[in-house]
């Protein structure tokens, strides 16, 4: 699980990159140009990944 959400997370910051260079232009209503608020959603989302891959990760219990 840890390693789909870290693969899900770079998925997403490559596509933020990809939107904030204009190189994508999938679901935008205009078709030319830099998409900042997309590439916004996108980075904040492979943010999101990462903490839940934090969460997800098994845990080293210390032994007293």
């Amino acid at each position: 699980m840890v390693g789909a959400l870290i693969v899900l997370a770079i998925i997403f910051a490559i596509l933020a990159v990809l939107y904030l260079v204009g190189a994508l232009q999938i679901f935008t209503s205009t078709g030319t140009g830099t998409h900042s608020r997309h590439a916004l959603v996108l980075g904040v989302l492979a943010l999101l990944s990462l903490i839940a891959a934090n969460f997800v990760r098994p845990k080293s219990q210390l032994t007293s």
